[in-house]
């Protein structure tokens, strides 16, 4: 599921788009608003994943809102003016729609976005045996060494990646990034959490313990995490 704002001034443009919404089973409408500012005050009160996104707004163009805030959430451009196209692809916007949007070009957009939140864009290796991967972070990709990964907990839409020096939040899926590691050296420990095999000091009962932080370790997982952890015993 993706919960979706839209942003545009003009009220039978935000109609058309809601009508849109309700027709996608994948999407969930969590807000609207007439202007930038007011989408702002959406983004802080409601967890957002995509964007539609109007160009020519008064006092804030669609563009300047992307230049000048830390949005992360999936973009999609809806507008009137075909000079935009370039702007809004340098900014990597998921998709550049014209109006008046057809539902079936609106339906491919809203497909293409949800692909992309399903972590393949945001996470990339280098190698089918990576020492490091590159996750995308704060509309950049940060190099993350392997060995320095503690656990990666999953958060919604989210996942937390905790190192030994930082936290990076990343717009993912846990089974995305899953996909990325080597299997000797992270296992699933809950539905929500994986660690890092050789950075666990601990585990006792439903709970292992990763440098100072415990974590929970759910039933259906537990005879696995012992084999992998304590093999031999």
């Amino acid at each position: 599921m993706l919960n979706c704002l839209i942003v545009d001034d003009e009220p039978l443009a935000r109609k058309q788009i809601e009508a849109y919404v309700e027709r996608v089973p994948f999407l969930t409408l969590v807000g609207t608003a007439r202007n930038p500012m007011l989408a702002k005050e959406v983004l802080e009160a409601e967890m957002v994943d995509l964007i539609f996104l109007d160009i020519q707004m008064p006092h804030m163009s669609g563009i300047d809102f992307l230049k000048n805030n830390d949005i992360f959430q999936q973009i999609v451009v809806i507008t009137a003016y075909p000079e935009y196209a370039l702007d809004g692809f340098d900014l990597e916007v998921t998709d550049y729609l014209m109006k008046p949007v057809a539902f079936e070009r609106f339906l491919k957009a809203s497909n293409k976005a949800l692909a992309k939140v399903s972590g393949s864009s945001m996470i990339k290796s280098i190698s089918d045996k990576p020492d490091f991967l590159y996750i995308k972070c704060n509309q950049r990709y940060e190099k993350v060494w392997l060995a320095d990964i503690l656990y990666i907990e999953s958060m919604l839409n989210y996942i937390n990646i905790i190192t030994k020096q930082r936290k990076f939040t990343v717009y993912s899926s846990l089974k995305a990034i899953e996909s990325s590691l080597p299997p000797d050296q992270f296992i699933r420990i809950h539905k929500s959490y994986m660690v890092a095999i050789h950075h666990v000091n601990s585990i006792d009962g439903r709970h292992l313990q990763v440098m100072g932080h415990q974590l929970p370790v759910s039933r259906s997982n537990k005879q696995a995490v012992l084999q992998k952890i304590t093999p031999g015993r």
